[in-house]
């Protein structure tokens, strides 16, 4: 699996563990296609999530 953060060493390793504890999720807007919307859509309706949860699901599938 590929690693996004990699683990803090030396003297600064307290702080950046404690930077990476106070990381919030982000909001991210993107403009997509009608038809690509209603898709997104009618596959959230389907698997019972939220439009925002299944392009979350999605983006972190393929990064990973």
């Amino acid at each position: 699996m590929t690693s996004f953060y990699p683990a803090p060493t030396g003297a600064s390793a307290p702080a950046a563990r404690m930077q990476m504890l106070q990381r919030r999720p982000q909001r991210v807007t993107s403009t997509l296609p009608w038809h690509l919307v209603q898709r997104l859509q009618t596959r959230a309706d389907h698997e019972g999530r939220s439009l925002s949860n299944l392009v979350a699901h999605l983006l972190e599938a393929a990064t990973s």
